[in-house]
């Protein structure tokens, strides 16, 4: 790849700018957002150089210079500067979006892109870049993302392709945040709660404990093939808890919310079919629940 542009300069896009440099690969940065635009201030284009990067004032001329485009925007503005860099690309030009956008809007992105020939990748960084660096795992998807394997990986980039879904990889990552965003919601509200009780340390040992001493895989298949037994007892449960943190000062917002979805489990009306079973696995689970809620749909 002779040259690559990043459209933003945020914390992924300065450190995936910076793995080209010292590479005979020319890196283009173009910014139109709250913080920086041109005419740039003089610490931005600092920055830019430091990167081994040149600045361009306009989109149109980092278009014009580059093989490679990524979008490494605001989630809010994601969509509005994805249609414009594919609106403006080249057919032979590849656009990478990198944004953290839901499967809705990536998928209308790539449809713009396939309306237009332009080769599109949907790119899902599944982990901290501040953390991993290039060797982050990201997730590929669409009709360039074997395009984005073959540029990106000899300069350490860690991709796997997801196929068949032009928009999975935004699919895998919208669902990891679902998870992980809601053990942070869950974790400090039931910490907080311990603060107010002194037991913070004991606390804090019983819940990573158990999670500590066996794999996240094994606990997340336990917790789905035991919702379809026992949603209904956990549900009372929780109801119970939530009125304590209420007398704590604390706001059970993930606590009612928790309750509320094994209610939704327990409606199902499963307990019994699986109650029976010698054995089965999470998938079947998750597709009997698929299968009420298909059922609903009419």
């Amino acid at each position: 790849m002779k040259s690559v542009g990043f459209v933003g300069f945020g914390e992924a896009a300065r450190c995936f700018a910076g793995a080209f440099s010292n590479t005979d690969t020319a890196v283009g940065i173009f910014c139109n957002g709250r913080s920086n635009r041109p005419p740039y201030s003089t610490v931005f284009l600092s920055d830019v150089e430091a990167c081994g990067a040149k600045a361009y004032s306009a989109i149109e001329s980092l278009l014009a210079e580059t093989e490679v485009v990524v979008s490494a925007v605001t989630v809010d503005t994601a969509e509005a500067v994805g249609m414009e860099v594919i609106e403006k690309a080249r057919a032979d030009q590849l656009v990478v979006d990198i944004n953290a956008s839901t499967p809705s809007v990536k998928r209308r992105l790539s449809e713009a892109a396939l309306a237009r020939d332009v080769p599109y990748s949907d790119a899902s960084i599944m982990g901290a870049v501040s953390i991993y660096g290039v060797t982050v795992q990201i997730l590929a998807s669409g009709s360039g993302a074997h395009r984005f394997v073959k540029e990106f990986e000899p300069y350490g980039f860690r991709i796997d392709v997801l196929e068949n879904d032009p928009v999975a990889a935004a699919g895998v990552k919208m669902l990891r945040s679902v998870v992980t965003k809601g053990m942070e919601a869950l974790l400090v509200e039931a910490l907080t709660a311990a603060q107010l009780l002194g037991i913070v340390p004991a606390a804090f040992e019983g819940i990573c404990g158990p999670m500590d001493a066996t794999t996240f895989s094994d606990f997340a298949r336990m917790c789905i093939k035991t919702d379809v037994l026992h949603s209904g007892r956990r549900e009372v449960e929780m109801r119970e808890i939530a009125e304590e943190l209420i007398s704590l000062g604390v706001d059970p917002v993930m606590s009612q919310a928790t309750a509320a979805r094994l209610q939704t489990s327990a409606s199902f009306g499963l307990r019994e079919r699986f109650l029976g079973k010698a054995s089965y696995d999470y998938e079947e689970v998750l597709a009997a629940y698929a299968e009420v809620l298909a059922a609903a749909l009419g």
